[in-house]
C-alpha cells in the first residue's frame, strides 16, 4: 500500500493550528473581516469576504461530520476539526500560493481522532449532497480494495471532486 500522509496548507505567516471556527462567533467575524481586507486577492481568504454565508455553512458541515464520526465510533476532542487533505492536492496548494504546509503520516494519527469525506464536506452540503464520512479503517479498506493504490482509489471514489478531505479532531 502507498505510504499515506495528511497535508494542511496554510498562508505564509499564519498559524496552521488556529481555526477561525474555534473562536467565539463575534471574534470569528472580526477576524474574518480583517483577514479578507488584508488579503483581498487571495483565494484562501476569499471565503472570509462572504463570512456571513460561509460561517453557518461551515458550522453545519463540522457538526454533521462530527456527529456522523461519533456514530462510527470516533471520539473527537474538538467541536471543529483542523482541515487536512489526504496526500497532496495541487488544487488546494494553489489556494494558498505557497509551499507552506504541515504533513503527518496517517499511521501516526489515532483512529478515534481522524475522519474523512470524499470531497469538501462544506461544499457538498451547500450543494444539497450528504458527505460520506469515513473512519480511518473504512478509508484503508477502500484503498486496499484498489490494490493499495491511492491514485486508483481517488479515481474510483472521488468522481468530480478534487480531494479527500481529512478532519483532524485533536491537535498533534
Amino acid at each position: 500500500m502507498d505510504k499515506l500522509v495528511i497535508t494542511h496548507y496554510y498562508f505564509p505567516g499564519t498559524d496552521p493550528w488556529k481555526n477561525i471556527m474555534n473562536l467565539p462567533e463575534a471574534e470569528a467575524f472580526e477576524t474574518a473581516a480583517k483577514l479578507a481586507s488584508e488579503h483581498p486577492d487571495t483565494t484562501s481568504f476569499g471565503r472570509f469576504a462572504d463570512f456571513e454565508n460561509y460561517y453557518p455553512n461551515r458550522k453545519r458541515a463540522d457538526e454533521f461530520v462530527r456527529d456522523a464520526f461519533i456514530k462510527l465510533g470516533g471520539k473527537p476532542k474538538l467541536l471543529h476539526p483542523y482541515s487536512f487533505v489526504l496526500m497532496e492536492c495541487e488544487y488546494l496548494r494553489n489556494w494558498f500560493d505557497t509551499s507552506d504546509k504541515i504533513v503527518f503520516d496517517l499511521e501516526d494519527i489515532p483512529d478515534d481522532q481522524i475522519s474523512f469525506t470524499l470531497g469538501d464536506s462544506c461544499a457538498l452540503l451547500i450543494h444539497g449532497q450528504t458527505p460520506a464520512v469515513l473512519t480511518k479503517t473504512m478509508l484503508l479498506e477502500g484503498i486496499k480494495a484498489c490494490g493499495g493504490s491511492t491514485e486508483k482509489y481517488f479515481k474510483e471514489s472521488l468522481g468530480k471532486y478534487a480531494y479527500v478531505e481529512v478532519q483532524l479532531w485533536d491537535r498533534l
